[in-house]
């Protein structure tokens, strides 16, 4: 993730679905959602896969201004979420 926000502007990042709840399976999506600051770029998703590069990587990645416009879905989505902006306690030094 440290990557990513030294090449896109990140505001927030989280990870969401079967693998936040713990109760992913060989088939299932890495769901990923990515918000980064204005403005929207074409480029975008392509970089924030190819940065993450995770097996099964389901990324969702919206421009401040897009996601304002889908916010209560947004928020839905990631209810239960894990925020992968926030350091683990004990993990300062990683």
């Amino acid at each position: 993730m440290r990557e990513l926000a030294r090449l896109l502007p990140v505001r927030r990042a989280v990870l969401f679905g079967s693998w936040a709840r713990g109760r992913a399976t060989a088939r299932s999506d890495v769901d990923v959602l990515v918000i980064y600051a204005d403005p929207p770029r074409a480029d975008a998703y392509a970089l924030v896969w190819r940065t993450l590069r995770t097996p099964g990587l389901e990324p969702h990645v919206y421009a401040e201004s897009e996601a304002v416009a889908i916010q209560e879905t947004l928020e839905r989505m990631t209810a239960g979420g894990i925020d992968l902006l926030t350091p683990l306690p004990g993990a300062e030094h990683c």
